[in-house]
Order: structure tokens, then C-alpha cells, then sequence
């Protein structure tokens, strides 16, 4: 379990300035600040803010994330790789379930508000992300493999490395 929240946070650290690139834009001028912290932090980064950090933290992850998660699943389904498929698959069914836990039964279905105050909320939230790291969730059995792969072959790279195998000619295949 500890290997998969380290990878996801090295995902997480990595993604950061592949989506800054992405997020800047030509020369815009930053918002004015108005005061009211949950308003400015809106307005400078495009999200809503709801003042509950669980669920701000979420919604912006889960924004950043489906997208590339969906993409990824149809890269893996094409090329036929179950490992991180399933995986894949695992962590779109998380954010979808949660995203789909909060509309209401209209057509077309509403996200219904937050309740104020949101105390029981944010710790439902902490909790169900406890129970999806947890070693007999379905999120762990599937992306365990996935962690397994990385870190079998981030280790045997670094026993190459320190073995001094690791030359150019064997970084670079071909030559």
C-alpha cells in the first residue's frame, strides 16, 4: 500500500509542470484580489472553491485527473495491457462513483450543494480514500500489479546503475 501512495504522489509531483505548461496562456492579467480567499483562489485557478480543503483538493484532482486516467485506459484497451487497463479502470470508477453519489434524480441530474457545515462530509471523504488504499479494495488488487511492475523495474535499473552496468549503450538501445 505504501508503494502505491508513493507513486501516486510521484505522479502527482510529476504531473505539475506538464500542467503548468498546458495552463499558461498568453500574457492574461493576473485576477484582482478581492479579499475573500475562496473567491481569489477561484478566480486564479479556474475551479470553484467550496472552503472545505478535502473536497477542493478532490474536485481539483479529479478534474485534472479523469481526463488523463480516461485517455490512458483507451491507450492501454488498444494495446491489449490488462495490468494498467484494470488499474485504470479501478481509479475512474472511484471518481465517478463519487461524482455520482452527489446529483439529484432530475433530468438531467444537478449536483445537489454542500451542506454548511461540512464537517461530517470532509471526513467521510478522508475515510473512503482510507478504504481505497487498504490491501483488499478493489482500487489495491488492481493497481497492485502496476506498483509490483514499477517497482521490480525501478530496482532492477538502480542494481544496474550501482553495478555500473548502466552505460549509454544500455540507456539508449541501439547503440
Amino acid at each position: 500500500m505504501n508503494v502505491i501512495v508513493r507513486i501516486l504522489l510521484a505522479v502527482l509531483v510529476l504531473s505539475f509542470p506538464v500542467a503548468m505548461a498546458q495552463a499558461q496562456t498568453p500574457l492574461r492579467p493576473p485576477p484582482k484580489l478581492t479579499g475573500n480567499i475562496v473567491n481569489d483562489i477561484a478566480a486564479a485557478t479556474g475551479h470553484t472553491v467550496t472552503g472545505a480543503p478535502v473536497t477542493d483538493l478532490q474536485n481539483f484532482m479529479n478534474a485534472k485527473f479523469l481526463p488523463d486516467l480516461q485517455y490512458a485506459l483507451k491507450l492501454a484497451t488498444a494495446s491489449k495491457n490488462t495490468i494498467t487497463a484494470d488499474c485504470y479502470q479501478a481509479w475512474i470508477d472511484i471518481i465517478t462513483t463519487q461524482q455520482g453519489a452527489v446529483m439529484d434524480s432530475q433530468t438531467p441530474p444537478q449536483a445537489l450543494p454542500m451542506p454548511d457545515p461540512h464537517v461530517i462530509t470532509e471526513f467521510e471523504k478522508i475515510v473512503e480514500l482510507r478504504n481505497a488504499l487498504q490491501p483488499e479494495s478493489p482500487f489495491m488488487i488492481k493497481c497492485s500489479p502496476v506498483a509490483s511492475m514499477v517497482r521490480k523495474d525501478i530496482a532492477g535499473f538502480m542494481g544496474l546503475v550501482i553495478s555500473g552496468g548502466a552505460g549509454l549503450a544500455t540507456l539508449v538501445p541501439g547503440l
